[in-house]
């Protein structure tokens, strides 16, 4: 029996077959094809080999509407596929999203996620029978959440490894035609024109360099009529403008540029969508993000000026978390 390269089997999953027409296929092949080739870099093995171990499970408890997603429950794995499974939960450290459960081990992870999710929810529209994605989807904590309403497709794009082997082993136990990832960027959403119904961009519009661009080719990727879901840090503030760090910002290089609640009000009008709502803008703390055995590195807690919590490392003003909904035209 032949076994398939990592990147071989990644590129046989081809879950778009099922929209002829609806996507922009030859593109779309070329695409993960280009991207299939991160699977063959030596340090894809970090996550492979642990991964490998694991053996596959059916029939087990599942639970994804609560606050935790949980893959079936303590006593049911031997001792070896248990030390197996520890090992590859471990290789996927820091676990940015969660909690998560696994067979008697929790995952204490650095966001506690649901607490987004229930922000979140009451603002969704019905995403029965709805066409999903969720752009930069991590461990895919919030596309188990979306299961309980009974979506006939999510699509959760991210171009890390790390997370398409978040992505195989949940399917080690759970398998949901439902689901799928790749390892696709927000900039190739021009390869699922007016596909969505819904798309969630949630924690990424401040690493953009170009956010006009990035709603831009989301827009271009809904049906009309579709909801966004769109979740950034920001600045406190009424007026429509937006910081723009020298450097870095709560250490980090990637942050672009930290917009007002108004400014993304704006950014949003003027690339095609309506209906804009702010339903949640409120200062960050420690409560929500905060380092973990699960996430060894430095959060918020760091990021923060020890004198003046209202201020970062930096002497910029703390982060707030702007929420907002808005519609296609």
């Amino acid at each position: 029996m032949t076994t398939l390269s990592l990147a071989a089997s990644y590129l046989s999953d081809r879950y778009f077959d099922s929209y002829p027409g609806e996507v922009n296929t030859e593109r779309l092949v070329v695409r993960r094809k280009e991207q299939s080739e991160l699977l063959e870099k030596p340090s894809a093995r970090v996550y492979q080999d642990p991964y490998e171990k694991i053996l596959e499970r059916s029939g087990d408890s599942m639970s994804f509407d609560g606050d935790t997603v949980r893959f079936g429950h303590d006593g049911l794995l031997d001792s070896q596929q248990q030390d197996a499974l520890s090992a590859s939960l471990k290789s996927l450290i820091p676990w940015r999203k969660g909690p998560f459960h696994y067979y008697g081990r929790d995952i204490d992870s650095e966001w506690q996620s649901y607490l987004k999710w229930n922000r979140v929810a009451s603002r969704l529209p019905d995403l029965k029978n709805k066409k999903i994605c969720d752009i930069g989807c991590n461990n895919e904590y919030y596309m188990y959440r979306m299961l309980s309403q009974d979506p006939w497709f999510i699509l959760g794009i991210d171009p890390m490894v790390r997370y398409y082997f978040h992505h195989q082993l949940n399917r080690k136990f759970y398998r949901d035609s439902r689901i799928n990832f790749d390892l696709l960027g927000v900039d190739d959403m021009d390869l699922f024109p007016g596909f969505y119904d819904v798309v969630f961009f949630m924690g990424i519009i401040y690493h953009r360099r170009n956010p006009v661009q990035t709603l831009n080719l989301i827009n271009e990727s809904m049906k009309s009529g579709g909801t966004l879901i769109l979740e950034s840090s920001g600045i406190p503030g009424n007026d429509p403008y937006c910081l723009f760090p020298d450097g870095r910002y709560m250490k980090a290089p990637g942050y672009w540029f930290l917009p007002t609640a108004a400014a993304l009000k704006n950014m949003l009008a003027r690339t095609g969508f309506h209906k804009i709502e702010v339903f949640e803008n409120f200062k960050l703390d420690v409560n929500e993000q905060r380092q973990t055995d699960w996430a060894i590195y430095e959060s918020l807690e760091h990021f923060l000026d020890p004198d003046d919590p209202d201020k970062t490392v930096e002497g910029y003003p703390a982060p707030v978390r702007i929420y907002i909904r808005a519609e296609k035209r």
